[in-house]
């Protein structure tokens, strides 16, 4: 693969010379990309950035290596140029390290399958020099078999722990003519025996939920966040975008009539459709602002490992001035993390939870002038050395009660505590 690469590269030189202004796609025999970027992670130099990216359709897989541009900003891509990375769940504040409030690279090496064929972009800019490129492809790795995670969970700690969980939830409640609805959040800290490769947990909580969005980011060999999120924030193909509110769960039954008795009560219950109204009314009302034309289906359930999720899907034709920066600030965060009103719901959350959220509860993905893909980074976890951070959230609204909330959170942190408890096989 290696010498093919090269061998492109060096006659893409001849013709477009030292620094190309265009990309040069490559077409090479179809690999793993998790295994691929396994391969790098385990080399003597990895390479940084590492992005992995699998849309919910599983339309495509992206795995991306190096970067030719860094942005602290939403660009606004022009021409060839593809942007990958996210935004902190509130920009304000302290962040996490490697994780600032926004951060999108332009990768050196885009690999992308799709329908089983495998390209290679090599990202130029007009200023990115070729040999760079040469040098990066020369320290690539072969790709490394994905193996079953094998740890031992040492200890747990949760931040809030369960008597604070309810306190919080108590006074959610209370600022309910303020706050009909706020997402209080937890993170479970995992310490293992084992330091745990984040690509082979991702490969088998990617087994576990196959029609969720799939992603890693790494910027360096300190952290790695991972995420198998069901939510998407938004997909915009030229002027066509697709959207949903996300919100109201319920656990999977233990048979198939109580799995199905349980899914027909996400679509009756007034709790959970309160819940999910309120997302609906802030999308709509935020697209209707950027003068879009909007259309919603029927609500329909989602269907999950451990739990199930009501969603409505909405549709939008964007008025020709929208941008994806647009977008993301009057989308991001929604009222499935944040809550409703935005802003009080927001300052709630960062004066009341115990914890850094970070890029939980984010928007992550990818950007371009044709396409653009975001998904919010729940179902998430934010992986160093032999720590692992687990997050979940839970909408709080009139009638919660906070034994059945944090039942809630344990739920959807369980495929993950499964997976590193369980010692499964990775196909």
């Amino acid at each position: 693969m290696i010498n093919l690469i090269n061998k492109q590269l060096q006659q893409f030189a001849q013709t477009a010379g030292d620094k190309p202004r265009t990309n040069l796609v490559i077409h090479l025999a179809a690999v793993n990309l998790l295994a691929l970027l396994k391969g790098q992670s385990l080399g003597k130099d990895p390479i940084y950035p590492a992005i992995y990216w699998q849309d919910k359709e599983q339309q495509q897989t992206i795995a991306c290596l190096g970067q030719i541009e860094e942005c602290t900003n939403i660009p606004q891509p022009t021409a060839q140029a593809c942007y990958f990375g996210g935004l902190a769940f509130q920009q304000q504040g302290e962040q996490w390290l490697d994780f600032p409030a926004i951060r999108f690279i332009r990768p050196a090496l885009e690999f992308k399958l799709q329908q089983q064929k495998l390209t290679l972009t090599c990202h130029f800019n007009g200023l990115h020099r070729i040999d760079k490129t040469i040098a990066l492809v020369n320290m690539l790795q072969p790709p490394q078999a994905l193996t079953a995670v094998e740890t031992t969970i040492l200890s747990r700690s949760d931040l809030p722990n369960q008597a604070q969980w309810a306190d919080l939830v108590d006074l959610a409640i209370e600022y309910k003519a303020l706050l009909p609805k706020v997402v209080l959040s937890r993170e479970t800290q995992l310490l293992c025996k084992n330091r745990v490769n984040h690509l082979d947990l991702l490969a088998q909580w990617q087994q576990a939920n196959p029609n969720s969005f799939h992603f890693s980011v790494q910027f360096s060999q300190k952290h790695a966040f991972i995420s198998c999120s069901p939510e998407r924030l938004f997909c915009r193909k030229k002027s066509q975008l697709k959207t949903e509110a996300l919100a109201g769960t319920i656990n999977r039954g233990r048979t198939e009539r109580e799995d199905a008795f349980l899914s027909q009560s996400l679509l009756t219950d007034k709790k959970i459709d309160r819940e999910n109204y309120l997302v609906q009314e802030f999308i709509i009302a935020n697209l209707k602002q950027l003068k879009a034309k909007i259309s919603c289906e029927d609500a329909y359930v989602m269907q999950l490992q451990n739990v199930q999720h009501l969603c409505v899907p909405i549709n939008a034709t964007l008025n020709a001035q929208t941008t994806d920066a647009n977008l993301l600030y009057k989308l991001h965060p929604t009222p499935a993390v944040g809550g409703s009103p935005k802003l009080p719901a927001l300052q709630f959350i960062n004066d009341k939870e115990p914890y850094l959220r970070g890029w939980y509860a984010g928007a992550v993905g990818y950007l371009s002038s044709e396409k653009s893909d975001f998904s919010v980074a729940i179902r998430s976890a934010l992986m160093t050395d032999h720590s692992i951070k687990l997050f979940a959230g839970a909408g709080i609204v009139t009638g919660s009660i906070a034994a059945q909330e944090w039942q809630e959170l344990d739920n959807k942190i369980g495929t993950v505590l499964d997976i590193l408890s369980a010692q499964k096989g990775v196909r």
